[in-house]
């Protein structure tokens, strides 16, 4: 089966799942979602290893890795409306996958030969954007927020660094390849964004199916360009 095939399961399941989202709140109804959000991963690994294959690249299992604490995590938030204590094991879950990108994008591009070491002002925008959310979120007092302060904070400076890491791959394989990394890490830094909006400020009190919507629409489509950046870059990697 050739890796395009999957790809397209793929993209059918994730606009089933943000289907799903916005039923959820007409019906209350969670089946599809259910059935289809424990799929994403899982296909989405099936989709890496083709893609590999075809590209002549061995399959980096670290991937694998990342991918199946992202499946905890979508699984730990997809339970969220029935056990709400599980948002920091999902929280945990996806702290780890980050964790993972961070190590194998560090590996992709050692910052001695990284943009950042000839033009480290480029970092400023992801210090700032995390310096305003978190005060954002400080601003709102939710209780939540209130709660879960340092864990929340931890994770923003793991997300954030994630994406200066993709940052630091520019110059190493083609343009496209970059883009699609760094596009994909940001997506991935704004789905996160607006689940902490959701869920640690008044803003989505009113629209959270709108804010499940972007968070899965994002995160869907973030995972498959990280991924896919990253098999195409290294191509012409010894790791």
């Amino acid at each position: 089966m050739k890796s395009k095939t999957i790809m397209f399961y793929y993209f059918i399941l994730l606009s089933i799942e943000i289907y799903a989202e916005a039923l959820f709140f007409q019906t209350s109804s969670s089946f599809l979602i259910y059935i289809t959000k424990p799929l994403l991963m899982p296909t989405l690994i099936v989709w890496a290893f083709l893609f590999a294959k075809e590209q002549s690249i061995t399959f980096n299992k670290i991937i694998f890795i990342a991918l199946i604490f992202s499946l905890f995590g979508d699984i730990s938030l997809m339970l969220l409306n029935i056990f709400p204590d599980v948002f920091i094991i999902g929280l945990i879950c996806f702290l780890i996958a980050h964790l993972i990108y961070i190590f194998l994008l560090s590996k992709l591009q050692p910052l001695y030969y990284s943009i950042l070491l000839a033009k480290p002002y480029l970092i400023f925008p992801f210090v700032l954007y995390g310096i305003l959310l978190i005060t954002y979120l400080f601003w709102q007092n939710h209780p939540q927020f209130i709660k879960m302060q340092i864990a929340v904070i931890v994770y923003a400076v793991v997300i954030l660094t994630m994406l200066v890491m993709a940052l630091s791959c520019y110059g190493k394989g083609s343009k496209n390849s970059f883009l699609m990394l760094f596009s994909g890490a940001m997506f991935f830094v704004i789905s996160d964004t607006t689940i902490a909006l959701s869920k640690f400020s008044h803003l989505f009190t009113d629209n959270q199916n709108m804010a499940r919507i972007i968070i899965m629409l994002l995160y869907g489509v973030a995972q498959f360009l990280i991924v896919k950046g990253y098999i195409s870059m290294s191509k012409n990697s010894t790791i």
